[in-house]
């Protein structure tokens, strides 16, 4: 672990002459992002973010893409052209393909009475195969769902201690945090989960009362998935698409074109990115809630889920 002290030039122009200035402004989750890839020669995404109630103070949390790097980066309105990185490495993905055997923690959901095992499977989430043959959106800002062992969670509703009383696998050592006080209108760190080889997943909790209280009884309020392009086939992990076998052209027939802009990049022909988003803007804070998917030759590699209230 290192802490490194990097100029935020981005900032430059927004912040000016500092007697002129009447208040400094706190940076964008970019101009973080950008700060932090030329910092580490790595692209990231902002998984989660933290600015105090009046604005002189703020954290982000970042994961590389690839998955292997974390980076809390943090900001002062004191010296506000600069930014503190701390960093840590995470488990990096393997390309072992050993398969994951599911607990015998069973759904809450009521059965169908069709009985084909496709159908089974769909209902309780259970499987890589769709879970969802009844034409429901796999884009559903109404119901965020994921499933851990064929039990449904949702995004906003379940807590993490609920996560732990249904034996969710955690990684080593993540539960010594579990108890601690996470302070009004913030969100804790990633929480990581053991899924299996080559997939890299987490989530994070989000204190959504007026008064700090242990992380553990916070609603969880996002989970990201970053996996290798080897991953291991398991079948902990499923949502209301077919992870596993998604297509850019089903997504797209299932759910409608994103609203906003797709991300498309084919420099290398050997490595064909495309990402696509839907967002949807919370009624009590400013920030969204969105789907993020993102394609590597045609195969989902890394999918994000957020809900803000």
């Amino acid at each position: 672990m290192k802490k490194i002290l990097a100029l935020l030039l981005t900032l430059s122009m927004v912040l000016g002459f500092a007697s002129c200035a009447k208040k400094v402004e706190v940076p964008s989750k970019s101009d973080v992002k950008k700060a932090a890839a030329e910092e580490y020669d790595m692209d990231f995404k902002v998984d989660s973010e933290d600015i105090s109630d009046d604005e002189k103070d703020a954290e982000w949390v970042l994961i590389s893409k690839d998955g292997t790097l974390e980076v809390t980066v943090t900001w002062n309105a004191k010296k506000p052209d600069e930014f503190e990185f701390d960093d840590r490495e995470l488990e990096e993905p393997t390309t072992t393909t050993t398969e994951e055997e599911p607990t015998t923690t069973t759904t809450e959901e009521e059965p169908t009475t069709t009985t084909t095992a496709a159908t089974e499977s769909s209902e309780n989430g259970g499987s890589n195969a769709n879970p969802n043959p009844t034409g429901a959106k796999y884009v559903n800002f109404d119901e965020m769902n994921f499933y851990i062992n064929g039990k449904k969670y949702t995004l906003g509703k379940v807590t993490l201690q609920q996560l732990v009383d249904d034996g969710v696998p955690f990684k080593e050592g993540e539960s010594e945090n579990f108890g601690n006080n996470l302070k009004s209108k913030y969100q804790s760190p990633s929480i990581r989960l053991e899924i299996g080889d080559g997939w890299t997943v987490s989530i994070n909790v989000f204190n959504d009362t007026d008064s700090g209280k242990p992380m553990n009884e916070c609603y969880v309020n996002e989970i990201y998935v970053y996996t290798s392009q080897r991953r291991a086939d398991q079948k902990i992990l499923t949502f209301d698409f077919p992870f596993e076998t998604l297509t850019i052209d089903e997504l797209k027939a299932n759910s409608g074109e994103p609203n906003e802009k797709v991300y498309h990049n084919e420099d290398d022909p050997t490595f064909v990115a495309d990402y696509l988003k839907w967002t949807k803007k919370g009624t009590k804070y400013y920030n969204y809630n969105y789907y993020d998917f993102e394609f590597y030759n045609g195969q989902l590699r890394n999918f994000y889920m957020t809900y803000i209230p």
